[in-house]
């Protein structure tokens, strides 16, 4: 081919040159490529390295920590996302380790050769070139600073770079680096060094955690001699150049303090975190478990319980336990297990909140409820408080004394084991179509393992176990008006997941409610109604024989509160008594908590409506009841018997005698009104001294009636079983 000027010549020659050096580049590129292929095939990148096991940490429902559990390996290290690291932290790494990061393919050829003259010149390594991404390579698999590891460091990093995002990249950086000691990943260097989440931190934390990865021995602000300081500000220096920062700020930011020493890890709730631990194990894939406690709540009830020990321990009373749940969700809100995790003298570390322990008379309400529920009672109805005796067992009540007649509201407000004893056996009987036994276990009990006749009737004052946790569930049951489910300790039940059809009608729980309502308070010297600044709680207590347990607990339409207070040793004292060692902290508690929710109460279901009684027998008024008074019911379950304790009698004018429809004929007579009471309580009223009315006597000329009251079976007692011996 001919050129017609040497200028087109040269043209020409360098055309062809420029082809050549394109043609070599594209063949280098691609041998580069398939190079690189190759060696990914049989070099995978380990990618089950940049994820290392976690540290545990639990969470509160709002994601504050409450405890954390180091990882497998014995290192600190919590993982993040890219939106839980502080901008400022961001900002500062990649000004000060790789402020060309989201440019690069994972190498800077620039970085690199720059590293390469430096150490050429100082005949060993001082100068790394190595990107962020580079960095993470390394800490996926550490190895020894040689020219040939540098080299696999770079194919890792453009492996990663293929593999994953820029943030993807940052915070597998953030998650991995070293801070010192077992010290990994930012998060943890955060709590570890400023006590606070890291997306919290200052500017000048902010830069002291950029410094710490380039040498974390020396560094670390709890190392003696710690370079800290210096390695702070060399960052805050680099920040200014880059425009990063105002001379202002780094004028301010130099006088910040620098830590000299590790904070400890939060440790709020240790015994609950300890059973999440144990129940969830790593969690979630970043190993955190989001509990349902309120941290808030959870020191509140601590510091609560502490206050109220300080006094009792003087009387030999030296711990507590303490539930609160959200009585719409059951959500537990805080959950003390003893007032001193780490007091060994008084068993600090065993969780009384799952303690099984005697409840004394704190189950006996249920008895009323079913009893309610069943339309056994209303809650004016008379029990018989007598002495009693079932086969063998004799309750008594907790002062020894029998009061006859008593409202079944009196009873349960005055926590008598009579009563509740006889409407149990009641229960039990074909009267009844379901025990207590069945009742409890049925609406989430699991501490009752053996079979009814185990524990009898005495199951209604205590002759069984309970643990606080589930017994505070139960009361929530009542709380929501008769419905029962399992409490939660987590947020991610779904709610379709643990609702039960209710086990009573929601009139049973209501009027219940109001009875426990008007028990009179421990804080107060008069009824809660005295002041209007306090809540309105429903609550009941309990003390375990020999005086081993106090328990209260109580429940309003926002809250369900549980406490028990002992000795774990089991150690007896006359201090623990549920109304005065109890009772104060349960009402402390709703004090405090009434301050964060709305004061609404329950208002009476659509099947509950009022009607008069006798103000004496509890049954519906007769023409001859002269008192009465208003009660709740449950039309078509509660008994409607009109008064059978008022009765009329006819009474002859000349004799006195009472008169029958037969021998009145013809004579003068006149209409009294008299007082009959069931035969146990009469027979219990007058051996007590109680003046009876005295029903005259039949008119003995009458020949159609014998005088005279029949028969009285006094034994064999009711409902004994007698062996007869053979040859007897």
């Amino acid at each position: 081919m001919k050129y017609r000027s040497p200028l087109q010549l040269l043209r020409a020659i360098w055309r062809r040159r420029l082809l050549r050096i394109l043609l070599c580049l594209s063949l280098g590129i691609g041998l580069c490529a398939f190079l690189f292929l190759v060696v990914s095939f049989f070099f995978p990148l380990p990618e089950e390295r940049l994820h290392p096991p976690p540290s545990v940490i639990i969470l509160d429902r709002h994601e504050k920590p409450l405890r954390a559990f180091t990882a497998p390996d014995g290192m600190w290290r919590i993982s993040s996302s890219i939106d839980d690291i502080s901008p400022r932290l961001r900002m500062a790494v990649l000004s000060y380790e790789d402020k060309y990061f989201r440019y690069h393919p994972g190498i800077n050829p620039i970085s690199i050769a720059r590293a390469a003259i430096t150490n050429l010149k100082a005949r060993r390594i001082v100068c790394g070139g190595s990107t962020i991404t580079m960095q993470v390579a390394r800490m996926m698999e550490p190895k020894p600073r040689t020219f040939r590891n540098k080299f696999v460091e770079m194919i890792r990093a453009i492996q990663l770079e293929l593999g994953y995002s820029k943030d993807d990249v940052l915070t597998f950086y953030f998650n991995m680096a070293p801070y010192g000691g077992n010290i990994v990943g930012s998060a943890a260097a955060s709590y570890f060094y400023f006590n606070k989440e890291q997306k919290d931190l200052s500017l000048g934390e902010a830069a002291l955690l950029a410094a710490i990865p380039n040498s974390p021995t020396a560094l670390r602000p709890d190392a003696p001699a710690s370079l800290a300081r210096q390695g702070r500000n060399k960052v805050l220096n680099r920040l200014l150049r880059n425009g990063k920062i105002t001379r202002e700020q780094f004028q301010e930011t130099l006088a910040e303090p620098v830590p000299n020493q590790r904070h400890p890890m939060p440790f709020i709730a240790p015994h609950l975190t300890r059973e999440l631990r144990k129940i969830y194990g790593a969690g979630d894939p970043d190993g955190k478990i989001v509990s349902s406690i309120d941290r808030n709540v959870q020191m509140l009830a601590r510091d609560t319980l502490r206050d109220h020990l300080i006094p009792l321990r003087k009387q030999g009373i030296t711990n507590g336990a303490v539930v609160v749940m959200d009585t719409r969700t059951r959500e537990v809100l805080a959950l003390v297990g003893s007032s001193d995790f780490f007091d060994r003298e008084a068993s600090g570390q065993v969780n009384g909140a799952l303690a099984p322990r005697s409840p004394g008379s704190a189950l006996n309400l249920f008895v009323y409820a079913l009893a309610l529920d069943r339309g056994f009672i209303t809650s004016e109805s008379l029990l018989t408080d007598v002495p009693v005796d079932y086969s063998g067992y004799k309750p008594v009540n907790y002062d020894g004394r029998f009061h006859g007649a008593i409202t079944a509201r009196e009873a349960l407000s005055r926590s008598l084991n009579v009563p509740a004893v006889n409407l149990a056996a009641k229960l039990r009987s074909g009267a009844g179509d379901g025990s207590v036994h069945a009742f409890l276990r049925e609406a989430g009990i699991t501490t009752l393992t053996e079979p009814e006749e185990h524990y009898g009737l005495s199951i209604v004052l205590g002759g069984c176990e309970v643990n606080l946790l589930e017994l505070t569930n139960l009361y929530a049951g009542l709380a929501n008006m008769g419905e029962f489910a399992p409490y939660r300790l987590r947020l991610d039940v779904p709610r379709s997941a643990w609702v039960k059809p209710p086990l009573l009608k929601q009139g049973a729980a209501f009027i219940l409610t109001e009875i426990l309502t008007e028990v009179a308070r421990p804080d107060l010297p008069t009824c809660w109604e005295s002041s209007v600044n306090l809540p309105k709680v429903a609550w009941k207590t309990g003390t375990s024989y020999g005086h081993k347990d106090a328990w209260s607990v109580g429940y309003s339409p926002q809250f369900t509160v549980g406490v028990w207070i002992g000795n774990f040793d089991a150690a007896g004292s006359p201090a623990i008594v549920g109304a005065e060692a109890a009772g104060p902290i349960l009402f402390d508690l709703f004090n405090a908590l009434a301050k964060q929710k709305d004061s609404r109460w329950y208002i009476p279901p659509p099947g509950v409506q009022q009607r008069d009684i006798c103000a004496l027998s509890g049954m519906m008024t007769s023409p001859h009841c002269t008192l009465s008074k208003e009660e709740y019911y449950i039309p078509g379950i509660s008994p409607n018997q009109i008064c059978t304790v008022h009765r009329v009698f006819y009474v002859d004018q000349e004799t006195g005698n009472r008169l029958c429809s037969h021998c009145r004929i013809g004579r003068e007579y006149e209409t009294e009104v008299f007082e009959i009471w069931p035969p146990k309580i009469a027979t219990w009223m007058e051996r007590s001294g109680v003046s009876l009315d005295k029903i005259p006597e039949h008119y003995p000329e009458c020949s159609r009636f014998m005088a005279g009251v029949g028969p009285v079976i006094h034994s064999p007692s009711e409902n004994c079983e007698y062996a007869i011996r053979q040859g007897v």
